[in-house]
Order: C-alpha cells, then structure tokens, then sequence
C-alpha cells in the first residue's frame, strides 16, 4: 500500500479508454495485463488502496498462477489482508 500522503489516482480520474472495463470492452481480454484483469473482477478498491493498486498486489504478492488456483478463501483472507467477497471473488473466477 502507498503512502496515505501520496495522491492516488482513482479510475474515474484514468480517460475512459485506458480503464480495464472499457479496455475489456473494446479490445477484449487479451490486451489487458493480469492486475488489469484483476481490476475488471474484483470491481472497487479496499482500505486506501485503488482497485488498480490492489489488483497489482495481490498479483506480486501471490503471482497470477498461484491466484488463479487459490481455492482456500480464508487462506486469501489471512495472506492478503483482504475481505471476505474479495477472496470469494478470486476464488470464485479459478473455478471458471
């Protein structure tokens, strides 16, 4: 997580191009990178961080494959510091 004092950018700030939503939308899923991705499914951000910034973490901290076949919600929980939907979203999508 930043710095409370460092200025986020916040996705409505992003031009609507360059936001993963709309990128999805217009170029499909393969143009996106995974923390993008990432953005697209868990939707808002958590406790001062931005979806984007969030999305990012959770990709560095755990690595896309390993994310992709979490299937332990709580273990998401403790090892992120995520909520409850959050990781039930994650592990929700691996089973896609």
């Amino acid at each position: 997580m930043q710095n409370s004092s460092e200025y986020k950018f916040h996705l409505k700030e992003i031009p609507k191009q360059q936001r993963p939503r709309e990128k999805l939308i217009k170029y499909g899923p393969d143009v996106l990178k995974n923390g993008e991705l990432m953005a697209v499914i868990l939707n808002t951000g958590y406790r001062g961080e931005t979806v984007l910034e969030l999305s990012h973490r959770i990709i560095k901290e755990y690595g896309s494959k390993a994310i992709a076949q979490e299937k332990n919600v709580e273990r998401l929980m403790e090892n992120l510091g995520i909520p409850l939907v959050k990781a039930c979203q994650i592990v929700a999508f691996g089973f896609l």
